[in-house]
């Protein structure tokens, strides 16, 4: 397996040609089949968007990454994004995984996870796995079903 260098995120080359790297554009959005995040960016704030499955990870062996990673560079938040069916620990596992291969280059932000799906079952939202997760985040591991809209 490749480790992920401080400098990755720094020195990303696009080859999805989806991601989008130090933009101040006004709304960020995160698509899945039937599900989606919007990061509303009230401040201008500079936000770099990383498709990490496809793009930023795309060499690592490891098969569970999440779709989306969202850097806010000035407030040091970065947005672990998951958009899912109903397969709720099947995210927290892609996060879980994700947030691994990230670590080093996090090492400075506050990371907050979140999972939109189409269907959240009480029972996994109390499963181990996903305490675990949430514990391991301070708190901010956040489940919505189908659309999650967050103003910076």
């Amino acid at each position: 397996m490749k480790l992920f260098r401080m400098d990755s995120l720094q020195n990303h080359i696009c080859i999805c040609r989806k991601c989008q790297l130090d933009s101040s554009n006004s709304v960020f959005t995160a698509k899945g089949k039937k599900t989606e995040f919007v990061l509303k960016n009230n401040n201008k704030t500079v936000v770099d968007k990383f498709i990490v499955d496809d793009c930023l990870l795309v060499g690592y062996n490891r098969d569970e990454k999440c779709d989306y990673l969202f850097r806010l560079k000035n407030e040091k938040v970065a947005y672990l994004i998951e958009c899912k069916g109903s397969d709720i620990l099947k995210a927290v596992s892609q996060l879980n995984s994700t947030l691994e291969i990230l670590k080093i280059g996090l090492i400075d932000y506050l990371v907050k996870a979140k999972i939109i799906s189409t269907k959240v079952y009480s029972p996994d939202i109390r499963d181990r796995k996903y305490l675990n997760l949430k514990r391991k985040l301070n708190g901010n591991l956040e489940t919505k079903n189908i659309l999650l809209e967050i103003n910076i």
